[in-house]
């Protein structure tokens, strides 16, 4: 059996797919398996650093520059990502009479529709994660409430504290949200830190978190996602993802469904250099790869036994399968993660640039009350230089 390149490979004849639906020779043609085994070694080190970050190994050693600790690559793994895992323990694990399943839909939109790490916190102003959740039921209804949220991600701005992630364009949800808010209140408010939780409010108020709950697959909640302007094929999709690790919802992060993002798709087109790109969008591919993954040596990426699932309060493991092999979700990201290493190798400048927005033991109250003090003394004294 050849790949695309024309290199044979007998091993192939022999290999047993994981899924019936995608043998090996379905697309063995279109790859390039040398570039995969570049894949390969991407993850591996991304996983390795990932452990030796957790003190699960000594040493980490790197070759390139794009992959020192510094750059910022998501892990393929969601147990081994920072928001997922924040997600995991402090919202969908927490059970329903102290946080209903409403609003653990809207606060795990938050964490991705903004971004930054310590978002909850800001807008809540609570250090506690366990306690710094948005009220998605009473946030339309209470106006002191909403406002309350809206000023702290304002003052979050002006203590230069990060809201939104670095490594994403909003472009879209902030067109939709400000578009909600002029249309709501003119253009007093047209452009604020506060509008996309304003529209996330929103559209839980229209049907789509009752929606979500009610979902039966991966595939119908991208469609409820989708239907809303604002929220494209990306959002979309690592939405639904976001919240598939919430065990109260009927699918999780390994449906045959997936939309490849933009740098997926790049990745894909290097991996797959003569697919057509219906092919590279489709997503087909990806699930190809994910079932097929130990032909290219994937299975001897050991995922850590300690990093396998998370824990809730009671020691009760979350997800309802060990994260130990890539599953479709983690084939998506880490194919998009190895699209960005390729850019990232040849421009060491660029590297360097890769930072994810994280708000680290930081006393995000007291920040956010100097932020307000300090405000408040501004307008009053433009009020007085105004009066004189």
């Amino acid at each position: 059996m050849k790949d695309s390149t024309g290199k044979n490979y007998p091993e192939a004849d022999h290999f047993e797919s994981s899924h019936p639906d995608y043998p090996i020779d379905k697309y063995l043609s279109l790859c390039d398996v040398e570039k995969f085994l570049d894949f390969k070694y991407f993850i591996q080190k991304v996983n390795e650093r990932s452990e030796w970050s957790r003190g699960l190994i000594k040493e980490y050693n790197y070759n390139e520059h794009a992959l020192n600790p510094e750059v910022e690559y998501f892990h393929p793994t969601i147990t081994y990502d920072d928001r997922m895992v924040y997600i995991m323990e402090n919202i969908v694990s927490l059970p329903d009479s102290e946080l209903s399943l409403y609003n653990k839909i809207g606060n795990t939109i938050i964490s991705h529709f903004y971004g930054a790490r310590g978002i909850h916190s800001i807008a809540t102003r609570d250090n506690n994660p366990k306690t710094a959740h948005v009220n998605f039921e009473i946030y339309h209804v209470d106006e002191k409430y909403r406002k309350f949220i809206r000023n702290n991600l304002f003052l979050a701005q002006q203590a230069k504290l990060p809201i939104y992630g670095t490594t994403e364009l909003r472009t879209s949800l902030f067109g939709a949200a400000n578009a909600l808010e002029k249309s709501i209140n003119g253009n007093k408010e047209a452009v604020h830190a506060g509008n996309i939780m304003d529209w996330v409010a929103w559209l839980g108020e229209n049907g789509m978190f009752d929606r979500m709950i009610n979902s039966n697959s991966a595939e119908e909640t991208f469609s409820i996602l989708t239907e809303n302007s604002g929220i494209g094929s990306y959002y979309g999709y690592h939405c639904t993802t976001s919240n598939s690790v919430n065990p109260k919802l009927k699918w999780d992060n390994d449906s045959t469904f997936v939309r490849p993002g933009p740098g997926a798709q790049q990745a894909l087109s290097m991996l797959f250099p003569t697919a057509t790109s219906k092919q590279i969008t489709s997503g087909d591919l990806v699930v190809w790869f994910r079932y097929n993954q130990k032909f290219f040596g994937f299975g001897d990426i050991i995922i850590h036994e300690s990093a396998r699932n998370v824990l809730d309060s009671v020691g009760k493991k979350i997800l309802k399968v060990d994260q130990i092999e890539m599953t479709t979700y983690s084939s998506e990201v880490g194919l998009c993660q190895y699209g960005i290493f390729c850019k990232l190798r040849k421009d060491s400048k660029a590297a360097d640039r890769r930072k994810v927005a994280r708000v680290n033991n930081l006393d995000i109250e007291s920040i956010l009350e100097q932020a307000e003090r300090k405000h408040f003394n501004t307008l009053n004294k433009v009020t007085l230089e105004d009066f004189f």
